[in-house]
């Protein structure tokens, strides 16, 4: 038992610490090339790689990226997007969040939000089965961009108006060890 909880604190005390390079997110058929990065490496039993990303970009601006790859015997236990969303709203402890505009495309969803009544940040979600992308976009060029590559006559209403600038830096990953934002399927694989 002491073997594995020493394991356990190490394994903690790396995933955080551990440099590895991350120079671009791919997602779906779109590449974004990371700039100005600052990546943290994060870890939960469900997971079998993920991080954040703080990158302040030279085309798109500030960027807050978490990438997440979920075992497959694990899964969501709700709306991975709504967990964003309450983990956002609650550590930024902001009042109210009002989503104004939202796009959905192939994997993507693409949503604006009105933040206390002052302020706009957008959000890009890409997913696939096991994979969970979500991009807090806080100029909306980004957003602008990929919304433009569907739909070419998009013509954003709130790119222009004041944005949200508060630093983000919470992960799913690492709360999800207090929230249970994931639970191994254990009857994923018994046979009949």
């Amino acid at each position: 038992m002491n073997k594995y909880l020493y394991t356990i604190c190490l394994l903690f005390l790396f995933s955080g610490c551990t440099p590895f390079q991350v120079d671009n997110i791919s997602m779906w058929s779109k590449n974004l090339k990371l700039t100005n990065k600052n990546v943290t490496t994060t870890f939960n039993p469900c997971t079998t790689f993920s991080y954040y990303v703080k990158e302040d970009n030279k085309k798109y601006g500030k960027l807050f990226i978490e990438y997440i790859d979920l075992n497959s015997n694990c899964m969501w236990n709700g709306f991975a997007r709504s967990f964003f969303e309450e983990l956002f709203k609650s550590t930024q402890k902001v009042k109210s969040m009002k989503i104004v505009e939202q796009y959905d495309y192939d994997n993507f969803e693409f949503t604006t939000y009105l933040i206390d009544n002052s302020s706009y940040v957008n959000l890009i979600y890409n997913f696939t089965t096991s994979k969970s992308i979500f991009i807090l976009d806080y100029s909306g060029k980004l957003s602008n961009e990929y919304i433009k590559s569907y739909n070419k006559d998009y013509i954003s209403k709130y790119i222009d108006k004041k944005r949200y600038s508060k630093d983000y830096e919470k992960s799913l990953v690492t709360m999800g060890n207090f929230y249970n934002y994931f639970s191994r399927d254990s009857n994923r694989f018994l046979g009949d």
